[in-house]
């Protein structure tokens, strides 16, 4: 990648160099015959802006190709790593319907498990690649089914924490699979620093969605870092702060405002103003 951006750089320099040397050959031309100053630079700065167009593709090409190349090879490469998970979780499934003996049925299961660990590894890998190429697709979608779908996911990770689901059948477009990754992030957290027997709401109003939970809150004096990498106010937490930074990269880019509103020992309210995305 550092080659990559000294090439980009170096192209560039070029560019530069050789209109100003264009440009200061032009203006020794032109000042006998254009006396006055803005006309004359008027017609330099056309005279740059189409040189710039005629020479930045010749020298720009080789980058371009490169990434059209380089997506072509990783969706190649995505397509291909699915079709062996596909195959697993279709034969295990096969697999289970004939099988009666209960330690079979077990290994069957941790087989079954592996490929879901398998595919989750796959989706998040796919979504880094595309993320970091600027491939994101924008999809339709409902944010009530979404996070019906996020709160199944945590079935037996939850505990006793009670989560309701009280937001209204909005419908998005956005990142699909980014938008879901926030609601997991945020969802995570609301479990991890809940109290026993305590409770994660999830709710609208108007445009906004609020992720209410009755966890251990926030220290006020944390609220300038907690978008931080590695970010734990808790250090002996299990993880590696990576949530809420996760979480903050996704609404700057989907111009999402994102707002904490919490009270140590009394839980953490967050809102999303999700007015860009609402589909009127």
């Amino acid at each position: 990648m550092q080659s990559r951006e000294k090439g980009l750089l170096l192209s560039h320099m070029i560019i530069i160099v050789t209109l100003a040397l264009l440009l200061l050959g032009a203006e020794m031309i032109l000042t006998p015959l254009i006396p006055e100053r803005i006309i004359r630079w008027t017609i330099l700065m056309a005279l740059a802006a189409g040189l710039y167009y005629f020479l930045a593709p010749s020298l720009l090409q080789p980058y371009l190709e490169s990434d059209a190349k380089l997506k072509e090879m990783i969706d190649h490469t995505l397509h291909e790593l699915n079709t062996p998970i596909a195959t697993i979780e279709a034969n295990t499934g096969m697999l289970r319907r004939s099988l009666d003996d209960p330690k079979a049925q077990q290994r069957l299961e941790r087989i079954s498990e592996a490929a879901k660990n398998l595919t989750k590894l796959y989706e998040s890998v796919e979504y880094h690649i595309k993320e970091n190429i600027d491939h994101i697709e924008k999809r339709t979608f409902n944010l009530h089914a979404l996070i019906d779908g996020c709160i199944r996911k945590f079935a037996e990770s939850r505990g006793d924490i009670m989560i309701h689901n009280e937001t209204a059948p909005l419908q998005l477009l956005s990142d699909k699979n980014g938008f879901e990754r926030t609601i997991d992030n945020l969802l995570s957290n609301a479990i991890k620093y809940n109290r026993p027997g305590g409770y994660v709401r999830f709710y609208t109003k108007g445009e906004k969605l609020f992720i209410e939970d009755s966890g251990i809150g926030i220290d006020p004096k944390n609220l300038f870092i907690v978008y931080e990498k590695s970010f734990q106010e808790n250090p002996t937490t299990e993880g590696f702060g990576l949530g809420l930074s996760i979480v903050k990269n996704f609404c700057d880019r989907e111009k999402i405002n994102i707002k904490i509103d919490t009270e140590k020992e009394q839980g953490t309210t967050i809102s999303l103003d999700l007015s860009r995305l609402i589909i009127k």
